[in-house]
């Protein structure tokens, strides 16, 4: 792939260790990601990035997409830097991008992300690859792609729960039969609203605000989505406990967290979700931190 002034400034590094996928690890001098029914896998030579992916299959327009590196991200950046503090995030860390993840792998790998951390979420997604996914050898390697919806459905909750997903087994079943079933809809998600697409995912059991949220910002490309964890919840109580109109609790209800949500939507605007993830990452890499 040639290289661009977007791949110049592009970290694909900060951006899939910030928080937005899993299945990412690395081995000597690259990286090697798990996206469905592919592994991706960059590094660098002589200060260029090289993407290859396995199976090859429409590499650059695949990489393009999972990365979203038609994003303008220039005007998205200048669109989102409403105050002196997010202006100050995106010149921190400006090789920061949201990716375009598989919508199955990411919903189910929202609803394993329920109450845990992120070496738990990793295990779990890893041991569903494992003992569901299809085999495949890259560079000597073996890996296993990401199972899709219709063979999780399959799957009895008590297998799922040996893959280490405990009460979450429900969860992820549910959800994959929503999907093999026809009630959640993906393309139609896509091609809708964000309220109604959120309506949808919200109808499915194990799926609440939050993880509706990262699925619609992360993988149904509604960048208005902007998802309220405890990280963003402290960053919001500390920055800006104005948006709701009342001081901010880093403790969200239900009915706080529509009115926060909303009101960060209306602030930061279209782009919002680009706003949240550098909120997210600041957070985490600053933790415990005065800031």
């Amino acid at each position: 792939m040639p290289q661009s002034p977007v791949l110049e400034s592009f970290s694909p590094e900060v951006s899939i260790n910030s928080g937005q996928v899993f299945l990412w690890e690395k081995t000597a001098n690259a990286w090697y990601g798990i996206h469905a029914d592919k592994i991706i896998k960059f590094s660098r030579s002589n200060g260029t990035l090289v993407f290859e992916l396995f199976p090859e299959y429409r590499q650059e327009e695949i990489v393009r997409s999972i990365f979203r590196l038609d994003d303008d991200v220039e005007a998205i950046f200048a669109e989102i830097s409403k105050d002196a503090f997010v202006r100050k995030l995106v010149s921190s860390y400006p090789g920061l991008r949201l990716m375009r993840q598989d919508p199955e792998q990411c919903i189910i790998s929202f609803v394993c992300a329920s109450n845990t951390n992120v070496p738990m979420i990793k295990r779990m997604l890893a041991a569903l690859s494992k003992r569901y996914g299809q085999k495949v050898v890259a560079d000597g390697r073996e890996f296993h792609t990401f199972p899709s919806a219709f063979v999780l459905g399959r799957a009895s909750e008590s297998d799922l729960r040996a893959c280490g997903l405990g009460y979450r087994a429900k969860a992820v079943k549910a959800a994959a039969c929503a999907i093999t079933e026809g009630m959640l809809e993906l393309d139609y998600l896509k091609r809708t609203s964000y309220d109604e697409a959120k309506s949808e995912l919200l109808k499915v059991y194990g799926i609440g605000p939050k993880i509706a949220d990262c699925i619609l910002l992360f993988s149904l490309d509604k960048l208005s989505a902007f998802p309220i964890d405890v990280w963003i919840a402290r960053a919001l109580a500390t920055r800006y406990s104005w948006l709701a109109g009342k001081k901010m609790s880093e403790k969200l209800t239900g009915h706080q967290y529509a009115q926060v949500s909303k009101a960060a939507h209306m602030y930061f605007g279209r782009y919002a979700g680009y706003a949240q993830q550098f909120l997210y990452y600041h957070m985490r890499q600053n933790a415990g931190k005065k800031w």
